[in-house]
């Protein structure tokens, strides 16, 4: 399962270190223009093979992002903890 995180992202995006590690930078073309995506998956070959049946040649790069946070944690927000007596 991939997910989209971000779609035609500026060059600054993948440097976010709040990303998950198993975020990946997919670099494209579309109508002559440089396209950049930011998506989350647990492997490289369903990155690979989800961008190839859209784009086949116009593909060029699919790298990881600078993400440091844990794929299990990323997106889970701690509980509020009840008031004490």
């Amino acid at each position: 399962m991939c997910i989209v995180h971000i779609e035609n992202c500026d060059e600054n995006a993948p440097k976010d270190k709040s990303l998950p590690v198993n975020s990946y930078l997919v670099t494209y073309h579309l109508d002559g223009k440089k396209i950049c995506d930011i998506v989350i998956c647990h492997k490289r070959a369903d990155v690979f093979d989800m961008y190839w049946d859209k784009y086949r040649k116009d593909l060029k790069s699919i790298e990881w992002t600078d993400g440091t946070v844990s794929a299990r944690l990323w997106g889970h927000k701690a509980k509020e903890s009840k008031k004490k007596r």
